[in-house]
C-alpha cells in the first residue's frame, strides 16, 4: 500500500495521469525525469537531444524475453500515492468508455493551434465547471486534459503537452482548490466508491460543449 504521510501535489497527479493517457498511445512522456539541471527544456518529453527541439520517443513493442523498458517512468516505482493515480484513472477511464466519441468530436471540433490552444482549453473547463463543482467533474477535468494532450501530439504539437499540463495545475491549484479542501481533499476522493462516479457520469453531461 502507498504511503500516504506525503502531501498530495497536484503537479505529481497530473503528470502521472499525462503520462498514463500518453503511454496508452505508445508515447512516453513525463515532466520530470530525462531533465537535467542546467539541460535544455524538452517540454517533458522524454529523450536527449542537444537542441531545445521537443523530442517524442515511442515506446518500442514489449520483448518478452526482455526486462522493463528503459524509458519506463522511473517515478511510478517510488511513488507515494500509487492508489490515488489508480483510481483517478479508473474513473478516467469509466468516463472515457462511457462518452469516447463525444470526447473526440468534441476535441477534433477545437481546432486548436498553437497560438489557440490555451484559449480552447479555458474555454472547455469554464464550461466544465459553469453549474459548479464535484468529483465527477473534476475526473471529466482530467480526461479533457489528457484527451487534449494525446491529440496535440497526433497533430505534431507535442511541445504543448507541458503547456496543458501547466494550465492543469494552475486550475487545480487555482479555482478548484477552495472546492477539493472543503470536500475533504484527495484523501476524501480516495474513498468514494467508483460506482459513485458512475452515478455522476451516468446523470450528468460532463463533456463540456456537448448539450
Amino acid at each position: 500500500m502507498a504511503n500516504n504521510t506525503r502531501p498530495f501535489d497536484n503537479r505529481n497527479i497530473v503528470s502521472q495521469y499525462i503520462h498514463a493517457k500518453l503511454l496508452k498511445k505508445g508515447y512516453v512522456w513525463d515532466s520530470h525525469v530525462g531533465r537535467e539541471p542546467g539541460s535544455p527544456n524538452n517540454n517533458g518529453l522524454l529523450g536527449s537531444s542537444p537542441s531545445s527541439t521537443p523530442v517524442l520517443v515511442r515506446r518500442p513493442a514489449p520483448d518478452p524475453g526482455q526486462g522493463p523498458s528503459p524509458f519506463v517512468n522511473q517515478t511510478l516505482r517510488i511513488d507515494p500515492h500509487a492508489d490515488l493515480h489508480k483510481v483517478l484513472r479508473e474513473a478516467g477511464d469509466e468516463i472515457s468508455r462511457m462518452y469516447q466519441r463525444d470526447f473526440a468530436e468534441m476535441v477534433g471540433q477545437l481546432h486548436f493551434t498553437p497560438t489557440t490552444v490555451h484559449m480552447k482549453f479555458t474555454s472547455v473547463v469554464e464550461e466544465l465547471f459553469r453549474d459548479g463543482v464535484n468529483w465527477g467533474r473534476i475526473v471529466a477535468f482530467f480526461e479533457f486534459g489528457g484527451t487534449m494532450c494525446v491529440e496535440s501530439v497526433n497533430r505534431e504539437m507535442t511541445s504543448q503537452v507541458d503547456n496543458i499540463a501547466n494550465w492543469m495545475t494552475e486550475y487545480l491549484n487555482g479555482p478548484l482548490q477552495n472546492w477539493i479542501q472543503e470536500n475533504g481533499g484527495w484523501v476524501m476522493f480516495l474513498g468514494v466508491n467508483i460506482t459513485y462516479y458512475k452515478q455522476v457520469i451516468a446523470s450528468q453531461n460532463l463533456v463540456a460543449g456537448r448539450q
